[in-house]
């Protein structure tokens, strides 16, 4: 059974490791995704109707110019039947191929779901993607630090400040993590789930 849990987890699992046909398997054929960029350091198109648009942009193009990626959840794990998570955050750490360049990258995901037989499917996916940082990093070394510390993909905001602020604090090199700790993710006024 599909649960909210689980298709969050096939999602960053299809898009981090590269599984486009796991995409069919999680979303609708017709779901509506709009991605919203805040920050001139990434660009996607702001529309991709259907499943096979969805697993060509999140997963084909992306996987041909990032690699090492891992998205997480800056929430407890989901629990609950709603029809609606209306706010996300997320952070993403991964290694730009082609620039040979760490990319780390803050913001929200907003998703709607449908029932499926005794389960869900996602019907719409929003992303909104605030700031996408790129710094030299020839060997993938500060890809693979980072990764490191955080746990995946569920990642409590205590337990993301907990790892990266002192690696701040401590070395100079990494002192461009402060603008990911979870203060400077925007806040919903509700909590992760939406009324059903």
């Amino acid at each position: 059974m599909l649960t909210h849990k689980s298709l969050l987890e096939a999602y960053v699992h299809a898009k981090d490791k590269g599984s486009p046909g796991l995409i069919h398997d999680i979303f609708a054929p017709n779901t509506m995704l709009t991605i919203a960029v805040c920050d001139d350091g990434i660009s996607f198109p702001p529309l991709v109707v259907g499943s096979e648009g969805i697993a060509q942009t999140l997963v084909t193009d992306f996987g041909r110019q990032f690699s090492q990626c891992r998205t997480y959840y800056l929430a407890d794990v989901p629990a609950g039947a709603s029809t609606q998570i209306d706010h996300l955050p997320w952070l993403v750490i991964m290694r730009d191929k082609v620039q040979a360049k760490l990319r780390i990258g803050r913001g929200s995901y907003r998703w709607s779901f449908v029932p499926e037989g005794e389960g869900w499917r996602i019907s719409e996916m929003h992303i909104r993607i605030d700031r996408m940082d790129s710094l030299p990093d020839r060997a993938g070394g500060l890809v693979t630090t980072l990764q490191s510390f955080l746990p995946y993909p569920w990642l409590r905001p205590a337990a993301l400040d907990e790892a990266l602020a002192p690696l701040a604090r401590c070395n100079p090199a990494f002192g461009f993590v402060t603008e990911f700790l979870s203060e400077k993710f925007e806040r919903p006024e509700q909590g992760v789930f939406a009324p059903a």
